[in-house]
């Protein structure tokens, strides 16, 4: 039978936890508040490639101090090289790489978390959280409406990955046989 493997508690050198997270309840809505999707017709594109990009982030706790709104604004873009760029506008050829832009989408995601008490959070605080975890929590849907936005206009799906932290470690992995930590 093979062990069970756990998490272990991150190294000290992990960021602390912010106090936002420690009156959390749930999160309570997402909502897409405004979603744009644009396509060139190029037929013949090819060596796609996708980039990706958070515009803005920001959020409030609500007056009674039950809830923090958060606002995430995300972006999407779809590259390709073009054999003939004669027909394609100026302002969607990259001019050190001359890709095209072949398709952009842009979304805006409102979401409401319930809190115990959030009355006297710092700013800084809600601020910093909404720059990680309202963009966490938003990832998802933002993938669905990428995903969805693409295959309706025609062209092929592109994988978005999982939302990940720049300069995130690995959760170091205790095996129950040697209690050791290691790498996942």
């Amino acid at each position: 039978m093979a062990a069970r493997k756990k998490s272990a508690e991150r190294p000290a050198a992990s960021p602390t936890v912010s106090p936002v997270v420690g009156r959390l309840r749930q999160v309570e809505r997402v909502w897409l508040m405004s979603g744009e999707f644009n396509r060139l017709p190029v037929p013949d594109e090819s060596d796609q490639e996708a980039e990706f990009a958070i515009f803005r982030t920001g959020g409030a706790v609500t007056e009674d101090g039950s809830e923090l709104v958060a606002s995430v604004e995300l972006g999407f873009r779809l590259t390709a090289v073009v054999k003939d760029t004669k027909a394609v506008p100026a302002d969607l050829i990259d001019k050190e790489t001359g890709r095209v832009v072949i398709a952009f989408v842009r979304g805006s995601y409102m979401i409401t978390y319930g809190l115990d008490d959030g009355r006297g959070l710092p700013v800084a605080a809600v601020e910093e959280f909404c720059a990680l975890n309202a963009v966490r929590t938003a990832w998802p849907f933002w993938r669905e409406f990428i995903t969805s936005s693409l295959l309706r206009s025609g062209l092929e799906s592109m994988p978005v990955p999982p939302f990940t932290v720049y300069g995130a470690q690995k959760a170091p992995v205790i095996d129950e046989r040697d209690a050791g930590p290691r790498e996942q």
